[in-house]
């Protein structure tokens, strides 16, 4: 089987149909990243099925077909074939080339074809399931896919395996297998529980039976007393039928009377309406006159109010003008005469103003002079100040230099003593330390010396328990190998044990006879009774391949009941060979060169030696090409299987990875049983052996004093540590000791020093002193002078301020004074506009006056003869409407008769419907009854009772 081409169309990135042709010679697609190398990989495993979108770099199918570009419009469909060319038949079908086609369309519709044929994806995986080719195989390699076989990420090691061993499809059919087991064990326990659900029902069925025999006892005494109550009932009807029908007869000559009388009574209340209605329009009219002349008279009314209105409004605005302007007169008067006040006023408190402002002056000029006298006096003060805190600071460094340097030389006398008294101790320290370093130094060498002792005992037992180990190492790779021998002899058995006890790659002819106990199904197939050496086998098998799924019978008659059985079952046909008829001796053959007979290189048990002979008497095994130059008729195998030479053929080729399977299984697995019951033995041997060292190690072990060459050099760091820290410690002290003698010697000097130094400092202190209490007596007197000049100046200033203000408040008076001048006049101004206004004003409200006066006159003569009008008019409306409402009320009381007279028609109509109603209640009862005796006795009524004149 090869691949030979594949087609994709619009999936992925190829927009456009297009072709690989694999048998060309192709060995690689190159090209830049984003060209679609990926693309070609993910094609060819979604048309041979896969199903999970992740693994074809997608996020679902609608994102597999091509989705368009700038240039180009997005495909509807996506579709890849692949074609395989089969040659050697390893695809099941009696096609050469078979064409898998996957198609999914934009529209969510998707559909699987095989050769142009629609089919399902199960048929696809079923077809290549022994072939090697599936999503998952290892044929295709994708990136990272190495890494997790070096890694064995999930047991994708085992998996390349296992499909390199091509037993994925038995892994497949076992499942199925299982499956199809465990849903015939659901349905066998459904059946169960079927049969347990039927034998309840036929309890309920028998439960019921009984019931029935007692409900047709009950139901014979029930028609006799139905057939005795249908009697009784007729009479009842009989009776009940005739009163209804005398009733309804009086019932219907009353209703005919109520008719005509209602129909008289209607037509004489018509032509009654019919004059009403005449005079109701009537007095419809006179009311819109009587209307239109009420809308007038208050149309006149309220013009007469108006005009009333308005008059007295002229008189009043006349009366407030007169008012306003007798009371102008005064107030003109009073506000020329205060403008004339306000001024007088004004030029009074300007000449105050001046008087003020020049004694202002005057005082501005002797504040000004206590200023000038009181700024030298502050000047001279700061000066004294100043002078003053300078000898102060001075006089306080002089007193601190001294104090320190009375202290330096108390605490340099303090710390020489001290000196000197740690001197003493070191030296005693120096002493002990010296003692103590010679003890343990003696000490150190001793443990020394045992720890080389321990360490030389060590290296011999170490040596001896290394020798040991490698002999366990050895002894464990022996037993590993060997192990991995037995665990494989193992597998090979249970694989070879399960495909025997199976029948797998037999037909179905050959499983059914094998499991059929009504045949000799002990009798042996062909391929299970000759053992071939396994360097043999598959240029063995490839001579008997046509004949390894024989039966091997004992005589004829086992061979007719098996055809038999297969004809009866329709399961096939078989074939078999006859061993009594291979009793007879055959003729020897002639053996090329440099070859081996076949019956050397198998085992067969010796009653079916004759048929080993028969069927490889005439086969050899060449060791080189040369042997088929001189084969003289025999069949000449390649001891590997790649070829077969007959008498007129040659047969060959590369040799398949499953030939030489099938051959000796059988054999093969008595072999095998015997080869691990060896290996078994060997196994156990260096299981023992590796023990025996295990527990010599052990031993040795025990004699290794760890512990102690432990605590031996945990003794000498610490006797180490301990010198080295003594040791230490002495040289720190010497070195302290000498740092100590030159720093006392210092100090000395320095004490010396010191003391001749303060004697000067202690000098200049007191003459600071001295020029201290000086500069602060003069201080004293001159800071009494400035107080003096301040109080002099304070006192100046609080006069200046106090005249300014009274300056300020006389300025704000004449001010006040000036502006009441200007509103005063402003408003003499407004108050002679407005007078000469109202004068105007007045004279028009006088002219409105007598015009209103005449109007109102002329309203008030029209609204009396509309009033006159009114009485007449509303009189003749009145006689009327009493003339309406006499009529209205006999017409209502002839028509609540007739309402009477109806209602009492409609109580006989309806109780004529309901005589009705009940005739034929007792017909719906009659025919209900006799139903029931048609239906449940099958009587007819008529034989029980003549009642047809009844109706």
């Amino acid at each position: 089987m090869r691949l030979k081409s594949l087609e994709i169309k619009g999936f992925k990135s190829f927009a456009d149909k297009t072709t690989l042709h694999f048998d060309e010679g192709i060995t690689g697609v190159i090209g830049p990243n984003g060209c679609g190398k990926s693309n070609i990989i993910d094609s060819i495993r979604w048309v041979i099925g896969e199903q999970k979108i992740s693994h074809l770099r997608s996020e679902n199918l609608e994102s597999l077909v091509f989705n368009g570009s700038k240039s180009r419009s997005a495909s509807g469909l996506a579709e890849v074939s692949l074609t395989f060319e089969n040659t050697r038949n390893l695809l099941p079908t009696e096609f050469s080339t078979v064409t898998v086609t996957r198609k999914f369309y934009k529209s969510g519709e998707s559909e699987y074809r095989l050769n142009d044929v629609q089919c399902r994806l199960k048929d696809i995986q079923n077809l290549f399931m022994d072939t090697g080719v599936s999503t998952d195989s290892y044929a295709i390699i994708e990136l990272g896919m190495v890494d997790e076989i070096i890694k064995d990420k999930d047991n994708s090691r085992r998996r390349m395996l296992e499909q390199a061993a091509g037993i994925t499809i038995y892994k497949t059919r076992k499942k199925e297998a299982k499956s199809k087991l465990d849903a015939t064990e659901q349905d066998l326990a459904r059946i169960e529980d079927l049969l347990f659900e039927i034998n309840n029902q036929l309890k309920s069925l028998e439960n019921q039976a009984k019931k029935a025999e007692k409900y047709f006892e009950i139901k014979k005494d029930y028609r006799e007393l139905s057939i005795e109550l249908a009697k009784a009932s007729l009479e009842g009807f009989n009776l009940t039928y005739r009163d209804l029908n005398e009733q309804a007869e009086k019932e219907t000559d009353k209703k005919i009377a109520l008719e005509a009388t209602v129909a008289n009574e209607e037509a004489a209340i018509e032509q009654e309406k019919l004059s009403f209605i005449e005079k109701e329009r009537s007095l419809q009219s006179m009311q819109h006159q009587f209307n239109d002349l009420l809308q007038k008279l208050r149309s006149k009314e309220n013009d007469k109010n108006l005009a009333s209105q308005r008059l007295n409004f002229l008189r009043e605005k006349e009366s407030s003008l007169q008012d306003f302007l007798t009371k102008s007169e005064g107030q003109l008067k009073g506000l020329e005469e205060s403008i004339v006040f306000t001024r007088q006023q004004l030029g009074e408190e300007s000449g105050k103003l001046e008087d003020l402002q020049d004694q202002l002056a005057e005082r501005k000029e002797m504040v000004e002079a206590n200023r000038r006298v009181f700024d030298e006096k502050r000047t001279h003060v700061d000066q004294l100040r100043g002078e003053h805190s300078s000898i102060q600071r001075s006089q306080f460094d002089a007193e601190k230099k001294v104090a320190v340097a009375d202290t330096s030389i108390q605490n340099m006398q303090r710390s020489i003593h001290q000196m000197e008294e740690e001197k003493e101790v070191r030296y005693s320290q120096l002493k002990q330390l010296e003692e103590e370093r010679i003890t343990k130094e003696e000490e150190l060498e001793k443990r020394r010396l045992d720890l080389e002792n321990l360490q030389e005992q060590q290296e011999r037992t170490k040596e001896q328990i290394l020798e040991t180990q490698r002999e366990m190492e050895v002894l464990r790779q022996q037993l590993a190998e060997e192990s991995r021998k037995l665990d494989a002899k193992k597998n090979e058995h249970d694989l070879l044990k399960s495909l025997i006890d199976s029948m797998e790659g037999y037909p179905e002819s050959i499983k059914f006879l094998h499991n059929n106990s009504g045949w000799n199904h002990k009798a042996p197939i062909l391929s299970d009774i000759i053992y071939v050496k396994e360097e043999f086998r598959a240029a063995v098998e490839n001579v008997l391949e046509p004949y390894l799924n024989y039966y091997v019978v004992n005589n004829l008659q086992e061979g007719l009941q098996a055809v038999h059985l297969l004809d009866d079952n329709k399961k096939g046909k078989a074939n078999f060979f006859l061993l009594d008829k291979f009793s007879e001796e055959t003729a020897a053959f002639h053996q090329p060169d440099h070859t081996i007979p076949a019956m050397d290189v198998i085992e067969v048990d010796e009653q079916y030696r004759d048929l080993a002979k028969h069927l490889l008497g005439n086969v050899f095994i060449a060791e080189n090409e040369e042997a088929l130059n001189n084969s003289n008729g025999s069949v000449v195998l390649e001891k590997h299987g790649k070829y077969v030479k007959g008498k007129y053929s040659l047969t060959g080729g590369s040799v398949g990875l499953f030939e030489g399977k099938k051959i000796g299984r059988a054999k093969n697995l008595e072999k095998l049983q015997h080869d691990i019951i060896e290996q078994e033995t060997v196994v156990n041997g260096l299981k023992t052996a590796i023990q025996n060292r295990h527990n010599e190690v052990i031993a040795y072990n025990e004699q290794l004093k760890e512990t102690a060459i432990k605590q031996a050099q945990e003794d000498i760091n610490r006797l180490t540590n301990q010198v080295f820290s003594l040791q230490n410690k002495i040289e720190s002290l010497h070195g302290l000791q000498s740092t100590a003698q030159n720093r006392l010697e210092e100090m000395q000097q320095n004490l010396e020093n010191t003391s001749a130094s303060i004697e000067s400092t202690r000098g200049q202190w007191q003459e600071l002193v001295n020029q201290y209490n000086q500069v602060k007596e003069t201080l004293k007197g001159v800071e009494e002078e400035y107080r003096t000049a301040e109080i002099q100046y304070n006192t100046a200033l609080a006069g200046y301020n106090e005249f300014n203000l009274q300056v300020t408040r006389q300025q704000s008076r004449i001010n006040a004074l000036t502006q009441e001048a200007e509103f005063k006049s402003n408003q003499l101004h407004n108050l002679t506009q407005q007078v000469e206004t109202n004068a105007s004003q007045l004279k028009m409200t006088a002219e409105n006056i007598v015009e209103s006066s005449d109007a109102l006159d002329l309203a008030e003569q029209e609204l009396v003869s509309l009033l006159r009008t009114k009485e007449e008019e509303e009189k003749i409306l009145n006689e009327a409407d009493q003339s309406y409402y006499i009529q209205r009320n006999q017409l209502n009381e002839k028509e609540s008769e007739l309402r009477h007279k109806v209602k009492e028609k409609e109580q006989t109509e309806h109780l004529l419907s309901e005589i009705k109603d009940k005739l034929n209640e007792l017909k719906l009862q009659l025919a209900g009854m006799k139903e029931r005796l048609s239906v449940e006795f099958r009587i007819n009524l008529d034989d029980i009772i003549d009642i047809i004149s009844f109706f």
